[in-house]
């Protein structure tokens, strides 16, 4: 399997499916699995076949085997339920961290959705931090905290696009965000439960991570993919303007 990707940055290639490769140390980074969400959501009433780990394993296992990363990182909400582990959520992240095994070592950056994580991955020995660095490239969830002033990897925003045709007909589909002023990424989520927001239609986005909050979303560039072609569109400001 060949994945080109697209250099944003020096040192930073994302790729599609949502994840970053930071290519100086061979690091990738992914965000938002929200691992459980099926089992959270039955509690609330909302029946959903529990395919989403399987998909990611798949996504997993074919951009570990293309890159072949020394190493995993997790930027926030691997699991999904905030006030406890839940039983499918104890299966399923042991699931991923012995996908790894022998492939890649495996570091956790703790979300808002990962409250009691500590204690399934402290059995397999896998670190869970509030923020992690990478040849000088930060990398947090983005749920708290600031802006440092160095290029920075984050997920939580959960970013996509809601393209539409001239018949009216609509796709939501997950996006990178980026910003070469503010020097930030953003990445999509991985999961298919908690799929996205619509950051042009739904400008309430600007607020979601104090990280950004104070100068919103405007200046950060969509880029999706398309049959592995990267598609960079106009900045969020700007699409804004269009669609008003």
């Amino acid at each position: 399997m060949v994945l080109t990707g697209y250099s944003i940055a020096p040192g930073i290639r994302i790729i599609p499916g949502g994840a970053a490769h930071l290519t100086d140390q061979n690091v990738l980074v992914v965000a938002d699995m929200h691992l459980g969400a099926e089992a959270a959501l039955e509690y609330e009433g909302l029946s959903l076949p529990r395919v989403q780990t399987a998909k990611i394993a798949e996504y997993m296992d074919g951009v570990i085997e293309a890159v072949s990363p020394s190493k995993v990182i997790v930027a926030g909400d691997l699991k999904h339920n905030f006030s406890r582990n839940l039983v499918q959520e104890w299966r399923e992240v042991e699931r991923f961290v012995k996908s790894l095994s022998g492939k890649a070592s495996l570091e956790v950056v703790k979300g808002n959705h990962d409250n009691y994580l500590g204690i399934m991955l402290r059995e397999y020995g896998v670190p869970l931090r509030t923020e992690t660095t990478v040849s000088d490239i930060r990398i947090l969830h983005g749920h708290r905290g600031r802006l440092e002033g160095g290029m920075t990897v984050i997920g939580h925003i959960h970013p996509s696009l809601r393209l539409r045709d001239r018949t009216g007909a609509s796709v939501k589909s997950p996006c990178f965000l980026f910003s070469e002023k503010r020097r930030v990424l953003v990445l999509p989520a991985l999961s298919i439960v908690a799929y996205g927001v619509d950051v042009i239609g739904q400008p309430s986005s600007d607020s979601m991570s104090p990280l950004l909050a104070e100068s919103g979303l405007s200046d950060f560039v969509p880029i999706l993919f398309s049959d592995e072609k990267p598609l960079k569109f106009p900045t969020v400001g700007e699409l804004r303007a269009v669609r008003d």
